[in-house]
């Protein structure tokens, strides 16, 4: 009895050895099926671990975190969010000056906007009756 039952399990473990043998893809099929890759995606995605890990490897490149960088400033309220984080941060403000300054456009901007603000063109007087700073 003990004999059949060994030979059943063994033939049962067998069959299901070939059926998920027969059931697997590789991973090129499954990238290659737009629904699979969307089902692995999301299932990567809701796994915090998986998560951090993807965006660790997209940031550990420079080609990557560019492109990266490229998509998320497309999105207009992220745009006002890294603008938000560049003014906020001390060290990046006055390159950021700089930068807007160096633009003829941007600097005509600047410029109006002191000019046409009452509070910041009254500043402005008050700080071109002063001498300027000796360098």
């Amino acid at each position: 009895m003990n004999a059949a039952r060994r030979m059943g399990v063994a033939t049962a473990t067998t069959l299901v050895a070939v059926v998920l043998a027969g059931c697997t893809k590789s991973i090129d099929e499954i990238i290659m099926n737009p629904s699979d890759k969307d089902e692995v995606i999301a299932k990567l995605l809701t796994d915090d671990v998986a998560k951090r890990d993807i965006m660790t490897k997209l940031a550990a490149k420079d080609d990557t975190k560019r492109e990266m960088a490229e998509t998320l400033l497309g999105d207009t309220s992220i745009k006002a969010l890294a603008v938000d984080k560049l003014v906020a941060d001390a060290t990046t403000r006055t390159p950021l000056i700089q930068k807007l300054l160096a633009d003829a456009a941007s600097r005509g901007e600047i410029i109006a906007a002191l000019t046409g603000d009452e509070a910041s063109r009254k500043e402005l007087q008050e700080i071109l009756k002063k001498p300027l700073p000796k360098k």
